[in-house]
């Protein structure tokens, strides 16, 4: 160093040393903070510094291009959740953050649990580990909430070498805690979800220790099919069982396929065993007869499973997926209604209603909503879901479809007026507003389309969903209006399933733990709601079923016929062309006549004229 850097530094060192001791120098500390590159749907990791001295409590952060409004909120929030959780007044200290990312536009609130772990090292001069990551949204009471962009912030936390990542606690069964652990079985690193700064402090500087700890997720809910009744409840007007025992097995096969895909990729072995016990129980549930709750529980594996077969799609394959799905969906035709299918063959167009009405929903707004890796998945998982629902759909329409000579019928325009009663109904509770927007959308698409029955079995589903039960109300007095309920649904096969899935849980209540019995006997209530709804719809329904024109034939060929009837249109053909052959036959034997006889008169000329 030269004479007259040393002299420069010099004159400087007490200007410095001057504006430390007035400033008051507290502390500092340095994390690692991820964030998404929202252009590139990329994740990155930056370093967050923070320097606390004496002051007024400003809060300041420099480093970035620009910082947005969310940021720096949550930077505020960080000094007074860390001064309040330390017994200290933020007002006496002055916080200084340092985003070393001059080259960004930095925004959002998901550094706020990062900048609040800052300023509780720097005041407490307890240091940070330095092999971790943290994302969250601060809550001024300390706690710790949600954010977007996880998936490829603990992508980004593996690729940087980092131990373990802390994430918001999402619940046990939520699509965000999927996401959680799909990531991190998917890129080999430890998610540890936290609920609030003070666990998230001490897994952060060391104090407790995170080996052994991951998250979780679990899709089985360990039923004890062993102890319930086999379904009995009988029914009455087209009762049979045929087609939901179909639509059982159908289900169970394609999940169990699903899974086994699963299992396939090693890193996902424990979810697909789990899903695999979930499974078991809805095998066990179709042998007793319990056929929709069966596919029910299927159901929900089969999306999971999806999730899992699809760990890591860029946006642009998603949208791929999203349209092979729509196309699968809009295929599907109905076949004609009669007085024997109706009930399916209606109950196989809601389910393909849903799809569509999901599928499309999800193409309008994916660019808005797939915006990181997130997003993708969560489309994914809707996209799943009406996949299944059309393939159930397809299932129910195969077993429905009429073969060989039958009588059609339509359902007669005056049952308009009954749906849009019951839609208006729904939708003017004040809970209609928590109620699935499938079901809503679904409703107001099949009445504009003039599918009045499906509108009419739509609304059974808004219903279902918006009557809550009454807070406080005892297991016992829950138990005896589910039981209410089952005895009004019998009419029709889909409405009897329905309460026979009532019975189930409220079985099922009595065979777990006090803390399980209550949610299964509000499961059972809702169950038994919806099949009562159903049922008086499926019996107005079939009040207003009204004799086609015209019969069509057959879509599919009858296993116990060879071939079909011809129809009427074909018959005339047939004996159009039968004339015509007559007609022509008719000319040509006139034809043949009429030269035989010129040829008789020719020779008659000819034999006068020798004649004279």
């Amino acid at each position: 160093m030269g004479v007259q850097n040393r002299a420069m530094l010099l004159a400087i060192l007490p200007i410095l040393l001057a504006t430390m001791s007035s400033a008051g120098f507290v502390g500092n500390a340095t994390i690692h903070a991820p964030a998404v590159i929202l252009q590139t749907n990329n994740g990155t990791l930056t370093i967050i510094n923070l320097n606390v001295t004496t002051g007024n409590g400003s809060v300041n952060i420099t480093g970035p291009l620009s910082v947005g409004q969310s940021t720096i909120n949550s930077s505020e929030a960080a000094a007074i959740v860390a001064s309040s959780e330390l017994g200290l007044n933020y007002k006496n200290y002055n916080f200084h953050y340092r985003i070393e990312d001059s080259g960004a536009n930095v925004s959002g609130p998901s550094a706020g649990t990062a900048m609040t772990l800052l300023a509780l090292s720097a005041l407490s001069h307890k240091k940070l580990l330095d092999n971790f990551t943290v994302t969250g949204v601060i809550n001024y009471n300390g706690t710790i909430g949600e954010i977007g962009g996880v998936y490829d912030k603990i992508e980004t936390a593996k690729a940087h070498g980092m131990s373990f990542i802390m994430v918001p606690y999402a619940g046990n069964n939520s699509l965000e805690t999927e996401i959680y652990y799909l990531a991190s079985r998917y890129f080999g690193i430890r998610v540890i979800p936290i609920y609030n700064v003070s666990q998230a402090f001490s897994y952060a500087a060391g104090s407790v220790p995170v080996s052994g700890l991951n998250v979780s997720f679990n899709v089985s809910d360990n039923y004890n099919i062993s102890g319930i009744p086999q379904a009995s409840l009988s029914c009455s007007n087209q009762c049979n069982q045929t087609a939901l025992a179909e639509l059982s097995r159908f289900t169970l096969n394609f999940t169990n396929a699903s899974i086994s895909n699963v299992s396939a990729l090693s890193r996902f072995a424990p979810i697909a065993a789990n899903m695999s016990v979930n499974l078991a129980d809805a095998q066990q549930l179709a042998q007793k007869g319990y056929y929709y709750t069966s596919a029910d529980v299927a159901f929900i594996d089969f999306i999971n499973s999806f999730m899992f077969q699809n760990p890591n799609l860029s946006i642009s394959r998603g949208m791929d997926l999203l349209n092979s799905v729509s196309y699968y969906c809009s295929s599907l035709n109905p076949p004609q209604l009669t007085r024997s299918n109706y009930n399916d063959v209606l109950n196989g167009e809601l389910r393909q209603l849903w799809g569509n009405v999901t599928i499309n929903a999800l193409l309008s707004q994916y660019n808005s909503t797939a915006i990181d890796s997130d997003g993708v998945l969560r489309n994914i998982y809707s996209a799943a879901e009406a996949y299944a629902w059309c393939r159930a759909a397809s299932q129910i329409y195969s077993e429905s479809s009429p073969s060989g000579s039958y009588q059609a019928v339509n359902v007669s325009p005056q049952l308009k007026q009954v749906a849009q009663s019951a839609i208006s109904a729904a939708l003017s509770s004040p809970s209609s507003s928590s109620v699935p927007s499938v079901y809503i959308i679904g409703a107001k698409v099949a009445l504009d389309q003039g599918n009045y029955a499906l509108a009419l079995l739509d609304s059974d589903y808004i219903v279902s969903d918006e009557q809550g039960i009454q807070p406080n109300v005892s297991e016992g007095a829950l138990y005896n209006a589910t039981s209410s309920l089952i005895n009004s649904s019998r009419f029709g096969s889909w409405a009897t399933q329905f309460a026979d899935e009532a019975l189930f849980y409220m079985n099922e209540s009595s065979l777990v733990s006090p803390q399980r019995s209550g949610p299964m006997l509000s499961s059972g209530y809702y169950a038994a709601l919806l099949g009562s709804e159903i049922s008086n719809s499926t019996k107005e329904i079939y009040s207003m079923l009204t004799t086609a024109p015209v019969a069509k034939p057959s879509t599919t060929t009858s296993s116990s016929s060879s071939y079909a009837l011809p129809s009427t249109i074909n018959i005339i053909i047939i004996l159009l062309l039968i004339i015509i052959a007559l007609l022509l036959a008719t000319l040509v034997v006139a034809f043949m006549t009429l030269s035989e006889l010129r040829n008789e008169l020719r020779a008659k000329n000819q034999k006068g004229r020798q004649t004279r």
